[in-house]
C-alpha cells in the first residue's frame, strides 16, 4: 500500500511538470517532423548498405553453364545497384567461419544437380544480410520460371525478355519494408528522448531531498527501499505514457510504420525506459551536486545516441566506430526494433531486453545500497 500510494504520487507530480512534458512529447514529435522532412531525398533514393560482403562457392558437381551465366549476372547486377561485394570461394569451410566470424553478411553454397542454393546469413547483421535474402530469392524465382518458359515453349523467351508477357505474379506476405526517413527517426528519436527520462529517475529522487519531504516520509513507517520502488514504478509508467503518445502521433499523423508486432516493440521500448530511469536514480544517490550530475547524463546521452544510430545510419558509419557502437545500449535496441518492425524477425530481441534489464538491475542494487546509507538525503 506504501509503495502504491507513492507511485500515485510520484505521477501526479511528473504528470503536472509541465516544462517535463513538451520536452519528453513535444521535442521528439517536431524532430520526427523537422529530420524526417530535411532528410527525405536521401532515404527515398538508392540506399547506400555500407560495406556488405557475401561470400559464394559453386561445387563442382552444379555444372550447369546457364545457372552459372545467370548467377554472375545476378552478382555483377546486385553490386552495380547496391555495391554488395561477392567474392568467390572454394573452401566451405571458410565461408562458414567467415559468417561465425561476422566477416561477411551471407555465405551461398551452391551444389547439385539440379541446382541446390543453401544460404547462410548472418544474424549480427539482420537488415543488409535480409536484403541479400529477398534479392537471391528474386532472383532464383526468376531463373526457374525462365527455365520452365525454357523448355515447354522457348519461342515465348523473347516476350518475356521484353515485358510484354506476365506469365507469373510473386506475392510475398513478408515482404521486407524499406524504412523512409519518417520511419526511420520516428524510432530513434523515440529512443533518443527516452534517454532523458534518467533526468525524471535523478529528480524524482533529489526533489525529495531538496524539498525536505524525503526525512519525513521516512520518518514515518515506510522503509527506503519502498520509497526507490514506488518512485522508480511512478517514473517508468509515466515515460511510457510519453513514449506512448509519441508513437501514436507519429503512426496516425505522420504515417510512421511500427510493424506487425506490437507486443515484441512494447517489450523492448518497456525494458528500454526502465534501464535510463534506473540510471538515474542510482546518480542521484552517487552525486551530491545537482549540476555534476545532469552535466554528466547531458554528455553522456548524446555520445550513446550517436553510437546507437540515432542520428546518422550505423551502415554509413565507418568499420571501426560500427565496432564501438556495441557499447551503446541504444545501438541494441534500436537494431531490435528494425529487425521487429521492417524484417519481421526477432533476431536481436532477447539480447536488447537483456542489455536493458541487465544494466537496470546493476543500477537499482547500486541504489538499493547507498539508499540504506541515507547517500541521497544526507
Amino acid at each position: 500500500m506504501k509503495v502504491l500510494l507513492i507511485f500515485l504520487k510520484e505521477m501526479k507530480h511528473n504528470v503536472r511538470n509541465f516544462k517535463s512534458n513538451v520536452m519528453m512529447i513535444l521535442f521528439p514529435i517536431l524532430l520526427i517532423i523537422i529530420l524526417g522532412a530535411a532528410f527525405k531525398g536521401a532515404f527515398d533514393s538508392t540506399i547506400n548498405l555500407g560495406d556488405v560482403q557475401v561470400l559464394y562457392t559453386i561445387d563442382e558437381n552444379a555444372g550447369d553453364p546457364a545457372f552459372r551465366s545467370a548467377f554472375s549476372s545476378f552478382c555483377k547486377g546486385m553490386s552495380d545497384e547496391t555495391g554488395i561485394e561477392f567474392i568467390e570461394t572454394n573452401d566451405i569451410a571458410v565461408g562458414m567461419a567467415g559468417i561465425e566470424d561476422n566477416r561477411y553478411n551471407a555465405y551461398f553454397h551452391i551444389t547439385g544437380d539440379p541446382i541446390r542454393v543453401d544460404m547462410y546469413k548472418n544474424e549480427r547483421r539482420g537488415y543488409s544480410a535480409s536484403i541479400v535474402e529477398n534479392a537471391l530469392g528474386s532472383f532464383l524465382d526468376t531463373y526457374v520460371t525462365m527455365s520452365v518458359i525454357a523448355r515447354n515453349n522457348p519461342a515465348a523467351l523473347s516476350q518475356q525478355s521484353s515485358g510484354r508477357s506476365s506469365h507469373v505474379m510473386i506475392s510475398s506476405i513478408d515482404r521486407k519494408r524499406q524504412p523512409s526517413s519518417t520511419d526511420y527517426y520516428s524510432i530513434t528519436m523515440l529512443t533518443l528522448i527516452l534517454l532523458y527520462s534518467s533526468l525524471t529517475g535523478f529528480w524524482g529522487i533529489r526533489n525529495e531531498k531538496e524539498e525536505k519531504t524525503a526525512a519525513r516520509i521516512l520518518c514515518s513507517p515506510t522503509f527506503n527501499y519502498q520509497l526507490m520502488t514506488g518512485k522508480v514504478l511512478g517514473d517508468v509508467v509515466v515515460t511510457l505514457l510519453q513514449g506512448l503518445v509519441v508513437i501514436l502521433f507519429s503512426s496516425f499523423i505522420l504515417k510512421a510504420y511500427w510493424g506487425e508486432n506490437p507486443f515484441a516493440v512494447a517489450l523492448l521500448i518497456t525494458s528500454y525506459s526502465i534501464m535510463p530511469v534506473s540510471m538515474g536514480v542510482a546518480l542521484a544517490y552517487l552525486m551530491k551536486s545537482s549540476e555534476a550530475a545532469s552535466g554528466v547524463l547531458n554528455t553522456i546521452i548524446p555520445i550513446m545516441a550517436f553510437l546507437g544510430g540515432g542520428y546518422v545510419p550505423l551502415s554509413v558509419m565507418g568499420e571501426g566506430l560500427s565496432k564501438i557502437s556495441d557499447i551503446s545500449p541504444v545501438k541494441w535496441v534500436n537494431s531490435a526494433l528494425f529487425n521487429v518492425i521492417f524484417d519481421g524477425s526477432n533476431s536481436g530481441v532477447a539480447e536488447a531486453v537483456g542489455i536493458n534489464l541487465g544494466i537496470a538491475l546493476l543500477f537499482i542494487t547500486l541504489s538499493a545500497i547507498l539508499s540504506r546509507r541515507n547517500k541521497a538525503y544526507a
